[in-house]
């Protein structure tokens, strides 16, 4: 598996033709039909259903497409990286939010008007991130190993639902919440991984009838009313879109909760690390205080 296949891969899914795939590629239709052919051939599954010039990924292709997009993605921000850090030490901060990501950009604003010639090298997913030092910093509901950690806040987790489904219903008990139908975070995700510790804690099992490990997702399903859902106060809050159509009530008689803590590995922070730790804090506790 060359990186040239997955690249003409990725640009027939898109384009959904092999012909106009190569006039970008600059290359024959037939060179852009083999290395598709080989590429299947070397994972053993078909990525495309074909019916004579049409061509358009099958069910397996859509999922194989949706790593392989975001694989490519990745290394073209480590090129830009790297490219644009090679003659200007310290220009740069990458990182790495596993938490929080409707807070970005906060953070982003107020670095822009902080340093204004540092750029932030962000990253959502951990899916391929093995080596975590290459972060400066991790913000993450966990502590890293070998990293040092500084909390920032301890939020509680709420249940949310759409709007006016239970009118003037400011607390649930847990006992509860097996009556209902939930959307969530797919298990390998932080939140997730707290809230199932919390139900096994208290011994109860739910239907979870959409997962998704796109957090943005799981918001806009619950908004749309096809389950209610686990709500982080803080650090989700009233900073996600259509946070408006969403309605919450505490779990009692004992909420989850977490804390969120900032993970670097350094021991010493340059100046510009400090600020941007300084801003991250700064914009945690305004959104805690709102």
């Amino acid at each position: 598996m060359n990186l040239t296949g997955l690249k003409y891969f990725v640009s027939v899914a898109s384009i959904g033709s092999v012909t106009e795939a190569a006039k970008l590629a600059y290359v024959s239709e037939s060179a852009i039909s083999k290395t598709i052919r080989q590429l299947e051939e070397e994972i053993g599954v078909k990525l495309f259903d074909r019916q004579g010039r049409t061509i358009q990924l099958n069910q397996q292709g859509k999922i194989f497409y949706s790593y392989v997009s975001d694989s490519l993605n990745l290394l073209n921000r480590g090129i830009k990286a790297v490219q644009t850090n090679k003659d200007q030490e310290n220009s740069q901060i990458n990182v790495l939010f596993t938490v929080g990501s409707p807070l970005i950009p906060l953070v982003a604003l107020k670095m822009q008007k902080l340093l204004p010639n540092v750029s932030l090298n962000i990253h959502q997913r951990t899916t391929f991130a093995k080596d975590l030092k290459q972060f400066d910093f991790i913000i993450s509901s966990n502590k890293i190993d070998h990293f040092t950690a500084i909390p920032l806040l301890k939020e509680e987790i709420v249940i949310g639902w759409q709007k006016n489904f239970m009118q003037g219903k400011h607390n649930l008990d847990v006992k509860d919440l097996p009556n209902f139908t939930f959307v969530g975070e797919s298990d390998e995700t932080e939140l997730q991984q707290t809230i199932n510790q919390f139900l096994a804690k208290n011994e109860l099992k739910l239907n979870f009838k959409y997962q998704s490990d796109e957090p943005a997702t799981v918001r806009e399903m619950i908004a749309a009313g096809l389950g209610m859902g686990f709500i982080s106060k803080v650090t989700w809050g009233s900073f996600f879109t259509n946070f408006h159509l969403i309605d919450s009530a505490r779990i009692f008689p004992n909420s989850p909760q977490r804390t969120i803590y900032l993970n670097t590995p350094y021991q010493n922070l340059t100046d510009n690390q400090r600020l941007f730790s300084n801003e991250i804090a700064a914009v945690l506790t305004g959104a805690q205080n709102r």
